[in-house]
């Protein structure tokens, strides 16, 4: 009796496992591998059911009605389950081939929306930085000439006094949107790279952060030149980096060392911080930023801290064409 419900729960499960690989059939593009494995699961249906009559025919002593196939054919049917099985798992890697391919696919197409993303986002920063540099700035010098001529007049101390105001708030406008200009699209990047850009952007930061000592550490990146989509994406993530670490990290220290090796440009970040969890969720958007931009590019981004102390190591890899 046992042996007769196993088998009925044999064959229901064998029928349910070949409907699910039937409606599979088109999903898996009418693949040669898989209508083999379905054909096979099919025949071990047949072979269940058989071996249920077969049971239940010499536990009714032949009273039933229900048709066994003869030895000879179950033989051939088990022949054919076997081939199908074989010959279906050998051919299986067409379908991790094509898993694997479509993955592939999906991955470049990621990487590809990403870069254009970026690639407008930095145009769209230098249109920005150009309006203001060309529109913008030589306006304020013309009123900081407007305003100059004044001072050859003859005047009140009140209105020496408010002239020279208005002198160093325009001057201070003057530095200010050659700041945001710059910030904006760095003219040291293009012209010069990302080692030197980023020489002038830690030698600027540095006197607004006293608590925090920046060394930086060009090696032999002074002359190397890459990329410039990758070179403004290196840029940015380490600028986004320095930036976390003397908002977030109360380091005492902070060193970046850069280095190239053939194809490849290396960078480091550390700190002597109180550090985090990389794992944990964050409100902002830096480290996903930062992943998603060295991703666009097929870089690597290896994050070392935890929370207590301990400081945080960052390490990027990209490749340079």
């Amino acid at each position: 009796m046992v042996l007769l419900i196993l088998l009925v729960i044999s064959i229901v499960l064998q029928i349910l496992a070949a409907g699910v690989a039937v409606r599979l059939i088109r999903t898996t593009k009418f693949n040669s591998s898989w209508i083999l494995i379905t054909i096979a699961l099919v025949l071990m249906c047949v072979m269940r059911f058989n071996e249920f009559a077969t049971v239940l025919s010499e536990r009714t002593d032949g009273r039933t009605n229900m048709i066994v196939i003869e030895w000879e054919y179950y033989v051939w049917v088990g022949v054919a389950t076997s081939l199908c099985f074989a010959v279906g798992v050998f051919l299986v890697r067409k379908i991790l081939n094509y898993i694997a391919l479509r993955e592939e696919q999906r991955r470049n197409s990621e990487k590809r929306l990403l870069s254009a993303v970026i690639r407008a986002e930095e145009n769209q920063r230098q249109i920005i930085s150009k309006e203001l540099h060309d529109g913008l700035g030589p306006l304020l010098s013309s009123v900081r000439m407007s305003v100059s001529a004044l001072s050859t007049q003859q005047l009140s101390d009140t209105q020496k006094e408010i002239l020279a105001n208005t002198e160093y708030v325009i001057n201070e406008a003057v530095k200010g949107l050659t700041e945001i200009s710059n910030n904006l699209s760095p003219h040291v990047l293009n012209n010069f790279g990302v080692a030197r850009a980023l020489n002038t952007f830690i030698r600027k930061l540095q006197p607004m952060c006293p608590a925090t000592r920046i060394a930086f550490d060009p090696g032999n990146m002074q002359q190397v030149r890459f990329d410039p989509d990758r070179e403004v994406i290196l840029y940015r993530v380490v600028c986004e980096l320095i930036n976390n670490a003397l908002k977030h990290a109360g380091a005492g220290t902070l060193t970046i060392d850069m280095r190239t090796e053939r194809d490849w440009v290396t960078v480091n970040v550390a700190d002597d911080g109180r550090g985090f969890d990389p794992e944990a969720e964050s409100d902002g958007m830096g480290l996903s930023n930062i992943a998603s931009r060295i991703s666009s590019i097929r870089g690597e981004l290896q994050i070392d801290s935890r929370p207590g102390g301990g400081g945080t190591r960052v390490f990027i890899r990209i490749h340079t064409r």
